[in-house]
């Protein structure tokens, strides 16, 4: 399992990320045409965590008579975001790259908690209030060489390699019951389960310019990836039974992909303005590890997750 100390701010880590990965790139950039940038990004997303300890014993203290399959599900229904980005491009006859830092400003939205018993009865559902605490990513795109113009249907074909990290962290409000709540409701004043999400990749991707005009172009972008996904969860209501927080560890294999399309318009003065649609989804496959007060760990335990996002972009940069 993977942790972050606290003292570390996710902004201030992400960005030395970000220069130091500018220091490696900035004697090959001399050689290339370089933009700053900014976008804002606007999305919805979809996540769920799932397990199965459905071969396991509840202890009696649980109130469940038994485990389903899956025995819970924690799910991001939707969640809604805005994040700004910084870009930081180069474009050369020798090459190309996009290094990306993006912040999220703002999120919210709802999460939902489900607990099943055998035959997926379900034991317990409750809804909470997605409050965003911090985060950020850092991500490249570094042109592959090839030989000579690669062009495809009047576009040019450029394929790259790919890759990033990223670190977000939110909290769950309140309790809202469903269908079933033996817990009961709880004010949204009080903060139930913290997450902590760790993301890593790495993979392919191809990118797929048309110039419409001498001042307009239509960008496609398609990507797979292969990483990992780490998510530290606070159950702070489960201090008596799982110990101090964090106490649920979720470390899981990732594989997913994105796909976006741009439009670029390039004004007199040397700058562009861009306007963007984009969607993605990821699959993890991986354990998922419980704490305990008075014993021994949980796990792992198998555990998935479903991932899907989609949404739009605005931004501007300018040569530099």
């Amino acid at each position: 399992m993977l942790t972050l100390s606290g003292a570390m701010g996710s902004k201030t880590f992400l960005t030395t990320a970000a220069l130091a990965l500018t220091s490696v790139f900035a004697p090959g950039a001399s050689a290339m045409d370089i933009s700053l940038g900014s976008n804002v990004r606007l999305s919805a997303g979809y996540l769920s965590l799932n397990h199965d300890a459905s071969h396991l014993t509840p202890p009696g203290s649980s109130g469940m008579a038994s485990y389903g399959d899956p025995t819970s599900i924690l799910s991001y229904e939707p969640l809604y975001q805005a994040d700004i980005e910084f870009s930081l491009t180069g474009r050369g006859e020798e090459g190309w790259f996009d290094l990306i830092a993006a912040f999220p400003i703002a999120a919210g939205g709802t999460f939902g908690d489900r607990d099943y018993e055998a035959g997926q009865a379900l034991y317990s559902e409750t809804f909470s209030d997605i409050t965003l605490e911090n985060g950020g990513s850092v991500a490249l795109r570094y042109g592959l060489p090839t030989d000579g113009t690669l062009v495809w249907n009047d576009m040019v074909v450029r394929p790259y390699l790919t890759g990033g990290f990223g670190l977000e962290r939110y909290g769950m409000d309140g309790l809202r019951c469903g269908a079933a709540c033996p817990s009961g409701p709880i004010a949204s004043g009080v903060t139930v389960i913290g997450h902590d999400l760790f993301s890593a990749s790495a993979g392919l991707g191809v990118w797929l310019e048309n110039e419409i005009s001498e001042a307009e172009t239509i960008d496609l972008r398609f990507e797979v990836n292969g990483g990992y996904l780490g998510v530290t969860d606070s159950h702070y209501l489960r201090l008596a039974d799982l110990g101090s927080v964090p106490n649920i560890f979720y470390d899981l294999a990732t594989v997913g992909g994105l796909a976006e399309a741009t439009y670029r318009y390039e004004t007199e003065q040397g700058a562009e303005l861009s306007a963007s649609v984009f969607a993605g989804g990821q699959l993890g496959l991986g354990g998922v590890t419980f704490g305990s007060a008075g014993g021994p760990q949980t796990g792992p335990l198998w555990a998935w997750s479903v991932a899907g996002h989609a949404g739009i972009s605005v931004g501007a940069s300018v040569p530099f």
